[in-house]
């Protein structure tokens, strides 16, 4: 049995050599328009070639003719699309105000869908040059019906024909069902039917100038459902592809190997999303663009952002923009590039000192002080790549600049004479305090799934750095791997944010969502100090989620206590034992900041909210101090709505001085009093470092900054 057809042109003539496809075998249509296909698979999907569409490039499988009717689609180069991903479309109601999720308080009523249906109809006026939009999964919430419908409503009403890909969550049906992945992930069980209902094949081809671009599902492909008809379909339909013709990948997550390894020759690029982070790197020749969402916050800190790609006929332009707010017209240019780039500019503040951009934007990392220097990392999100940098606190003169090959999104660690800096693939390098020339790389193990956001800790001669899937340690002379941990957690799931704690022979890590509890090791073997199960107190998800680790740790020598900031709480763990002393719940789900130990008792930001200081012997809170304002964009994950309070705070005598994302650092007394605001003049996502008589900060626009103490004392 066979499926035929006809593909016709403008003319309604037959169109030789066009792509048509069962999702697994392709064949290309005959000098009169004509395709025979073995009679497999649900759809018969055509592969648009450059510079037509049809009204319907797929139909149900069905042993009737299938004909297809091209449409001219005028195309051009250079050829712009936009970048989208992680839309998690949420209807009010049922199940979305139910879910774990909570979706209800992410996405308001009147909210996401609105402001996704007029992104797309503004994306003339905003994007003038651009002709289609790529959109990489998790394109609605729960995988329910209305979701669909409100999507499918949205996209025939936009103006520019969007391609669009499944992710997780358009295949969850409702439900919420967890499952570890054949790649040792977390995610949900995959329910396919609602997709191809609404949308169609989950895979298919298309051209367009210069260029073939491939979607395919990431997530049953994960699961093992259909990873062999997939990679037998892109076989097939790259084997019906010129070898001179470059290719690239539309996945929801980041490929690796186990897609990568078995394609028959390399994409040019791959775009996804899925991780909910802002990640442009370069491995093996390959582009990989991870872009998060654009309409909240992402799981990185990033703000909502989207992505203009030209595409020039040899190579691709990244143009990253991110979400604000209105705001004054000076500031404007530069909240649109914030912790994307460098945007160097002229806006002063009396209360700065000195201010100096770094090669590239700083967004939440800080700096790192050492004898007469500053040491700070940066990232590029329009190209691959980040650098290294020191600077002379006293004028903000830069004293050298080491590129790296993928963005520095932590502050680098200083051990000895030796500055060692982390990039997001995971690769780990070492240069001299004195002039900035690379002493050793420790390459990632797997550059192409490491999503590096955790600093390395320094200690007596190596550094300790990594998250749940791959822990080293490093000696800081040779970048030697001296002991390395792969078997911290059940599974990898999210990026991590917490950097080890080094506290004598005790290395301090705790990881989320897995595992369940912190981990305690020695520094000196990398074994197990402490135990590796959650309290048995832990009787069900909502205990267990207490612990839940979104930041590093940092140690109250008083008590010998480690506090950890965890989700919507701060934890107490005995250092020694390892016990869990106490947990002190608040607001502010998602709120990275290490604590700070005072002889008063413990500070700690609650993102979204302000300062609260607790108890150190119990986590009762003490007093609390809430800030009100809004800032420019969310930085807090899946929030819509800005809030200024995010960073840690540094405290100098008995002040706290705390940086914030309105531009403005305020201070306030031991007992929680504001005293007084200090205008820095851009958003500040990053911890404040102490330099003898300054204070230095980085702005989210790449600006390092100088803020005399004897002013905010």
């Amino acid at each position: 049995m066979n499926m035929h057809g006809i593909v016709r042109g403008p003319d309604q003539r037959g169109l030789p050599g066009v792509v048509v496809s069962n999702g697994q075998d392709a064949v290309q249509t005959d000098a009169s328009g004509n395709y025979t296909l073995p009679d497999r698979g649900r759809f018969v999907l055509l592969s648009r070639p450059e510079g037509y569409t049809a009204r319907r490039w797929w139909s149900p499988a069905g042993s009737e003719p299938i004909d297809f009717d091209l449409i001219e689609q005028p195309q051009s180069l250079p050829f712009e699309f936009v970048h989208l991903s992680d839309t998690h479309l949420s209807v009010p109601g049922g199940l979305a105000e139910s879910s774990e999720r909570r979706a209800a308080a992410l996405y308001p009523e009147g909210g996401l869908p609105d402001q996704f249906e007029s992104f797309l109809a503004g994306l003339p006026r905003t994007a003038p040059d651009v002709q289609a939009v790529f959109l990489t999964g998790d394109l609605v919430d729960h995988g329910l019906a209305d979701e669909y419908q409100a999507l499918i409503e949205i996209l025939d009403g936009s103006p520019l024909p969007v391609h669009t890909i499944a992710g997780n969550h358009d295949h969850m049906d409702g439900r919420h069902e967890s499952v570890i992945s054949a790649n040792n992930y977390l995610t949900n069980s995959a329910d396919p039917a609602a997709y191809e209902k609404y949308l169609g094949p989950r895979w298919y081809s298309f051209d367009i100038p210069g260029l073939h671009v491939v979607a395919m599902d990431w997530h049953t492909h994960e699961l093992g459902i259909d990873n062999t008809i997939q990679e037998e379909w892109l076989r097939n339909d790259l084997a019906l592809v010129p070898q001179e013709t470059p290719w690239i990948l539309l996945f929801h997550d980041q490929p690796g190997e186990s897609l990568l390894a078995n394609v028959p020759r390399p994409p040019l690029a791959t775009f996804s999303g899925h991780w909910h982070t802002s990640r442009v790197v370069s491995v093996d020749g390959t582009l990989h663009v991870n872009t998060p969402p654009a309409f909240f916050a992402g799981l990185d800190y990033s703000p909502p952002s989207w992505r203009r790609v030209t595409w020039d006929g040899q190579n691709f332009t990244l143009n990253t923009v991110a979400l604000h707010a209105p705001a004054e017209d000076a500031l404007t240019p530069v909240l649109a590039k914030s912790t994307i780039a460098s945007t160097p500019h002229t806006i002063s503040s009396p209360d700065v000192l000195w201010r100096t951009f770094l090669a590239g934007s700083g967004h939440r990392q800080g700096v790192a002080i050492g004898g007469d220097r500053i040491f700070a990392g940066s990232q590029f999100e329009d190209t691959p790549g980040g650098a290294v940098q020191a600077l002379d606190p006293a004028t903000g003169r830069i004293l050298w600049t080491s590129r790296t090959d993928s963005a520095v999104k932590t502050a680098p660690a200083l051990v000895g004479d030796v500055v060692i800096s982390a990039e997001v693939t995971g690769d780990v390098s070492a240069y001299s305090q004195e002039t900035g020339d690379l002493l050793w790389v420790c390459p990632s193990p797997d550059p192409l799934r490491r999503f590096a956001w955790g600093a390395p800790a320094p200690a007596a001669g190596c550094v300790v750095v990594g998250d749940q899937a791959d822990l080293r340690r490093i000696d800081a002379a040779t970048g030697k791997v001296i002991w390395r941990r792969t078997d911290l957690a059940p599974h990898h799931n999210l990026v991590n944010h917490a950097a080890p704690l080094i506290a004598g022979d005790l290395v301090a890590v705790g990881y989320w969502p897995s595992p369940q509890y912190p981990i305690g090791l020695s520094l000196e073997t990398g074994e197990d100090q402490w135990p590796s199960s959650a309290d048995e107190s832990a009787a069900d998800f909502r205990e267990i989620k207490r612990l839940l680790v979104m930041g590093t740790a940092a140690l109250d020598a008083s008590t010998g206590s480690i506090l950890l900031p965890g989700y919507s709480s701060t934890i107490s763990i005995d250092s020694t034992s390892g016990a869990l002393n106490w947990v002190a719940e608040h607001e502010g789900n998602f709120s990275p900041s290490a604590p700070v130990a005072t002889d008063r008792g413990i500070i700690t930001t609650v993102g979204g909210h302000g300062l609260e200081m607790l108890d150190r012997s119990d986590g009762r809170k003490l007093w609390e101090a809430r800030v009100d304002d809004s800032a420019p964009f969310p930085l807090q994950p899946y929030a819509k709505q800005a809030h200024p309070v995010l960073a840690p705070p540094t405290v100098l005598g008995d002040r706290i001085i705390l940086p914030c994302l309105d531009g403005e650092v305020r201070v306030f007394s031991l007992e929680g009093e504001l005293l007084h605001r200090v205008v820095v003049g851009v958003p500040v996502a990053a911890p404040l470092a102490d330099a003898a008589s300054v204070l230095i900060g980085v702005g989210v626009d790449g600006g390092v900054f100088a803020l005399d103490k004897k002013g905010l004392l």
